[in-house]
């Protein structure tokens, strides 16, 4: 798998993944094929989140609607709770997904 195949562009466009770090996920995707693709999407999400001490309420907000649009429900409710479990998640963000058609995200809303 190339970087461009595994990731979306969009990752690449908001920063979460870079021309290096995908070349890395992709060279381990290729040594383990029985992991699907959202485990690599999701490795490498966690990886960029946990490389910042405190997501910026930009980069909550980005996350989240990347995670949003991210055609795996599955992932992308992972990314969006994530998100809203970060102590500098802002109002807006919280708002949105107070209504949100995904149970797993409302539910988080309300902790």
């Amino acid at each position: 798998m190339n970087p461009p195949t595994l990731f979306p562009i969009s990752w690449f466009a908001t920063g979460i993944v870079t021309p290096e770090s995908a070349s890395d996920f992709a060279r381990y995707a290729q040594t383990s094929p029985n992991h699907p693709a959202r485990h690599w999407l999701w490795a490498a999400f966690r990886d960029w989140s946990e490389e910042r001490e405190r997501l910026t309420s930009d980069e909550c907000r980005t996350a989240y609607a990347l995670g949003e649009a991210d055609p795996d429900q599955n992932l992308g409710t992972a990314m969006m709770c994530h998100v809203l479990l970060q102590r500098t998640c802002p109002s807006d963000v919280r708002i949105t997904a107070a209504q949100s058609n995904r149970p797993a995200v409302r539910k988080i809303t309300g902790l």
